[in-house]
């Protein structure tokens, strides 16, 4: 069926006398207005003013197409940090594979905010190695940055990460990161029979 087609039937699906229909109809037709305007919204998302920019952003993360996902993957290369933290939160909204990577990438970006983002966006995956990408920032991180990475290994609930999470529980200086590692530890999935082990790090960790 042509866009135009897809939209006159969703457009006529509004007039449904059920809100649950109306409600998936006016979902599904900004979906395929969006598609049909790909090259507005890439221009968007990359020239003009920062809000119209983000805006635009948050539209691509919501589209799910090959299209939109290339373009999200090079704007984490944008100059403008807010821009990329606006991107990475973005592709929170579909988890794709393809931007698993890229997005530990970004776990060396330089601007707090968008390691920060990064570190809430990986944690979101259900892939076992995103555990082995956040642990370092616990153990080697500044203060906030172990904080954030203590947050994102309980929002991953991987088990694997719980010696690692109780010893900033046991000896960190720092009672935020004590909080929030307690915190994590209640959110950790029970550990499964002959669950691997994580290669040991702990005589990494520094005492905060």
């Amino acid at each position: 069926m042509p866009l135009e087609a897809r939209k006159q039937a969703l457009a006529r699906a509004l007039q449904d006398p059920e809100e649950l229909v109306r409600a998936a109809a006016s979902m599904a037709l900004d979906r395929v207005e969006g598609l049909a305007m790909m090259g507005e919204i890439n221009e968007a998302a990359r020239k003009g003013a920062k809000p119209h920019r983000i805006r635009a952003i948050h539209f691509l993360g919501r589209l799910n197409t090959p299209e939109s996902l290339d373009i999200l993957l090079s704007l984490l290369h944008d100059p403008h940090f807010d821009i990329r933290v606006a991107t990475i939160k973005a592709l929170q909204n579909t988890l794709p594979e393809k931007a698993l990577m890229p997005l530990v990438a970004c776990l060396n970006d330089p601007e707090p905010s968008v390691l920060q983002g990064t570190l809430e966006t990986l944690s979101r995956y259900r892939d076992r190695k995103v555990t082995e990408y956040i642990l370092p920032h616990l153990l080697n991180g500044d203060p906030e940055t172990a904080c954030s990475a203590a947050e994102a290994l309980g929002r991953n609930g991987d088990p694997r990460a719980e010696p690692y999470l109780a010893k900033s529980l046991e000896s960190s200086s720092d009672p935020f990161l004590r909080a929030k590692a307690a915190e994590a530890i209640g959110n950790l999935r029970p550990s499964a029979p002959h669950e691997e082990a994580l290669q040991d790090r702990r005589d990494d960790a520094s005492e905060r």
